[in-house]
């Protein structure tokens, strides 16, 4: 049975901007469906800001972040080293 392995990023999940992005999308979606925004603020735009937050996390993804990239280096030249 093959075992589950961790991403080399999955300790600083917090730090990345994709968790980020989906957290609030998260957040953004349940608003939507609370009572306490109704009359002030339409449903549509919880759910459209839910989706283009949650479109912007795919994208983020894939954009290196550069301090957390110079970290990840260095923990590696000391694992090396």
């Amino acid at each position: 049975m093959k075992r589950i392995q961790l991403a080399e990023d999955a300790q600083v999940w917090h730090r990345l901007w994709s968790n980020q992005a989906s957290i609030l999308s998260a957040v953004t979606i349940a608003q939507g469906l609370l009572p306490y925004w109704d009359g002030i603020i339409p449903d549509q735009w919880f759910m459209l800001a839910g989706a283009v937050i949650s479109s912007a996390a795919f994208i983020l993804r894939n954009i290196e972040q550069p301090k957390l990239k110079a970290e990840r280096e260095v923990k590696r030249g000391q694992a090396n080293g």
